[in-house]
């Protein structure tokens, strides 16, 4: 887990984002944490692969299930279709997401949770700003992920009838709840991690 000061973030991020933003730390993945109070150390995002995020497809959750939720071979036909078609519209933003994600490299300097023994060692503030915009440009298309993700879920529940229904809607509520883990949330203006 790699740990950074949070004074240290501000100190050299002092851009109108950081510093008005309360940025005083990230959440991480997989439970996402606390994001604190300005002083503390605070873990840096770790944000999923692309490949890892491509799993996420609605209708591949339901194909997954279609013994338990007694699915028809029309109805695998349509969602086998419509897997297909919602891979092809987030592929943009999944392309985006990795040439980004292969280059985020925070700093070795920021991996001690006791902060470098050695002053010099920081970082300059170009490398932080680089690591500052990596981070926001991939939380920015994790959230246009999840944006797209209810129609996305509303196109797979309209393939199913009524018996399966709620079945179904269970399936893709926990699909949505996993994907919602795999993406860092930028701190709200006090600090503070959202409310999932």
């Amino acid at each position: 887990m790699r740990f950074v000061n949070a004074v240290l973030i501000l100190a050299l991020l002092p851009t109108p984002v950081f510093a008005q933003g309360g940025y005083g730390g990230y959440p991480g993945r997989r439970g996402g944490g606390d994001f604190g109070r300005v002083g503390q150390r605070q873990s840096l995002p770790t944000f999923a692969t692309a490949k890892e995020l491509e799993k996420f497809n609605a209708a591949d959750a339901l194909i997954q299930e279609q013994r338990k939720l007694k699915l028809t071979e029309a109805q695998i036909t349509q969602l086998t279709s419509l897997r297909a078609t919602l891979y092809e519209k987030n592929a943009d933003l999944l392309v985006r997401y990795d040439s980004v994600r292969r280059e985020y490299k925070p700093p070795a300097s920021l991996s001690d949770a006791r902060g470098p023994a050695d002053p010099g060692a920081l970082p300059s503030q170009e490398e932080m700003a680089k690591l500052r915009d990596q981070m926001l440009l991939m939380m920015s298309i994790g959230e246009q992920l999840m944006e797209r993700r209810p129609d996305q879920v509303a196109a797979c529940v309209a393939l199913v009838d009524d018996s399966q229904r709620d079945r179904a809607t269970k399936v893709l509520d926990e699909q949505t709840k996993e994907l919602r883990k795999q993406i860092p949330e930028r701190p709200t203006r006090d600090g503070r991690a959202p409310r999932r």
